[in-house]
């Protein structure tokens, strides 16, 4: 097939090359809350302060939680500590755990055991159709023996040389017919997490980003906010291998309206150096000075950035960096950083 859009895998492998899809994108359900309990397990660091405090107050917020159990590591999201008592912590987690592949800092358990009921189907899975596929491997061969389900897959969205621009978990193909506008290739049908949904402004990103070329119009990360801007970010990283390094002595002007956070900073920021649709691969203020180090920044409007970097939100896990914080990074690699 030529220019998939979209590959289906299963293991290491594709199974079905896409044209379409649909169903993918729209409004997240948030995963239902989930309580385990922690069997056998010897509290230590944030989970011990958690546990402390659970006792005393009935719950604790903790965040991310890496556990080891005897048949491997879990991670668990948005972890709140709802319960104690000897070697069982009694917790609730966004959603089921996610396996590991090592994990130095989890924490040793006997087991990890689920104690809420199983939602039913219809509110955490719903049907998402990909669109004119042509199977193969794996699927191609249950196919063709007349099976009416198939293991579960990931997906990916590819862009024209067939690179991913996202992977994620997708579900068990649970039909298939012939496509209606795609002749001689099929439909696949799959059971897929409500919660796993796409934001609508994703897909208008991933089709900018789709060609050789990064999007030129200067800009055009402004039009996304929220997780299309960071979206957006990750897709200009990856293309800033094809930009000219900026060169010692050279001076670059920052325009400095909507830098009110650390994504828009980092978009303004490789578009006035690198050019549009492009963005540095690292994000911390000495990082960036040493890519720029001996050119002068001309940072325009700079106090707007000045009042919202590092300010909001307070609680995040790394802290973003402060206006003087980037500004202070900067200078110390040897970039001449003059504000305006």
């Amino acid at each position: 097939m030529q220019n998939p859009r979209y590959a289906l895998l299963s293991g290491l492998y594709a199974v079905a090359l896409c044209h379409d899809v649909r169903g993918l994108y729209g409004d997240a359900v948030p995963p239902p809350r989930v309580r385990h309990e922690l069997r056998g397990c010897e509290p230590r660091g944030e989970l011990a302060r958690a546990v402390t405090q659970a006792v005393v107050e009935g719950t604790a917020p903790l965040g991310t939680l890496d556990v080891e159990t005897h048949d491997g590591a879990w991670r668990l999201a948005a972890v709140r500590v709802v319960g104690a008592r000897g070697d069982v912590v009694t917790v609730e987690s966004a959603g089921a755990p996610r396996r590991l592949y090592g994990a130095a800092s989890a924490i040793p358990c006997g087991n990890l055991v689920r104690v809420s009921p199983e939602p039913p189907a219809e509110l955490t899975h719903g049907e998402v159709t990909f669109l004119g596929c042509s199977p193969r491997g794996a699927l191609r061969d249950a196919l063709a023996a007349g099976a009416q389900e198939f293991e579960t897959v990931r997906y990916q969205v590819l862009d024209r040389m067939a690179a991913p621009q996202h992977e994620a978990e997708a579900g068990r193909v649970t039909g298939v017919g012939a496509s209606r506008h795609h002749h001689g290739l099929v439909d696949l049908t799959v059971a897929f997490p409500r919660s796993g949904l796409l934001p609508r402004q994703h897909r208008e990103v991933w089709d900018l980003f789709h060609g050789y070329a990064p999007p030129s119009e200067p800009g055009t990360w402004r039009r996304f906010g929220g997780t299309a801007r960071a979206e957006w970010l990750g897709q200009a990283a990856r293309r800033a291998h094809r930009a000219p390094r900026p060169a010692p002595g050279s001076a670059h002007e920052l325009d400095g309206r909507g830098i009110t956070d650390e994504d828009a900073f980092l978009c303004a920021l490789g578009e006035a150096v690198l050019g549009p649709g492009h963005a540095f691969p690292t994000g911390s203020p000495r990082a960036l000075g040493e890519e720029l180090s001996g050119c002068t920044l001309i940072w325009r409007h700079a106090d707007i950035a000045r009042a919202c970097l590092g300010v909001t939100p307070l609680l995040v896990v790394p802290r973003p960096a402060t206006f003087q914080e980037w500004v202070d990074g900067l200078r110390a690699e040897g970039v001449r950083v003059v504000l305006d």
